[in-house]
């Protein structure tokens, strides 16, 4: 068969809402089987016999028709549809010393992503700011270091089993940065109490900068996708009127 039929079948509305149901049936035995205790539980991997299958026929045939084949495996829907096959390969006898790994199957949702015409946009954005983004998390990493030294100046002699290590006053660090706050641990003393109250007004600004980031690169992509369709619906209408004033 030919490549350019073959992609216009796969990517096609039938076999593309196939693939969506398979994902969707995918989850959803993924959950079932969760339960350890289920006397179907030899349904499911029977199920998930057959979605590996099914899978594994799309991933060859998309490999097959790509003209760039290494670009494909190692894009990110090459990755992903990948990482769909790969872990029911552990229900396989050969390979039941690794079925630990069968978790690896919850990736599958994320074939879904293919579907999603806004995921391309979401990628071009993060890639736009992908600089911005990488200042940040090494930003991020410092503050972490900064503010469990700091908390571990004031609580180390009032919580020793808390904050007795700038190791241990790291999960205190991400989660007061992150404004998530769960309470398991809080300073005592009046310093630590005031420099807690700095670091979560440092924090708040932190989870702001690249929501505000994304959203910007977002509005641009969108404004500039208007004026595209907009000088593309231009185009065809003098091309229109050319045609209609020629004959």
């Amino acid at each position: 068969m030919n490549k350019k039929k073959l992609r216009a079948i796969i990517e096609g509305n039938i076999v593309s809402g196939i693939i969506q149901f398979l994902i969707l049936a995918s989850a959803v035995v993924f959950v079932l089987e969760s339960d350890s205790e289920d006397p179907h539980a030899s349904h499911f991997i029977l199920l998930d016999s057959v979605f590996f299958g099914l899978f594994s026929i799309e991933y060859i045939l998309r490999v097959y028709m790509e003209p760039r084949k290494r670009d494909f495996i190692f894009s990110f829907y090459g990755i992903i549809d990948l990482l769909a096959i790969l872990p029911s390969l552990f229900l396989l006898p050969g390979f039941r010393v690794l079925r630990i790994l069968r978790f690896l199957r919850i990736f599958r949702i994320f074939k879904a992503t293919r579907f999603i015409l806004a995921v391309d946009r979401l990628t071009e954005a993060l890639n736009e700011i992908r600089r911005e983004l990488l200042a940040l998390v090494i930003l991020s990493l410092m503050l972490v270091y900064l503010a469990a030294c700091g908390i571990h100046y004031f609580e180390r002699e009032v919580q020793p089993e808390d904050f007795g290590s700038i190791l241990d006053s790291m999960w205190w660090a991400i989660v007061t940065l992150t404004t998530v706050g769960y309470g398991d641990v809080f300073p005592k003393t009046a310093g630590g109490k005031f420099f807690t109250a700095v670091v979560t007004l440092i924090g708040v600004g932190l989870v702001a900068i690249p929501s505000g980031l994304l959203a910007s690169v977002l509005t641009e992509a969108r404004v500039e996708r208007q004026k595209t369709d907009e000088s593309e619906e231009n185009m065809e209408n003098e091309s229109t009127e050319g045609i209609d004033k020629q004959i």
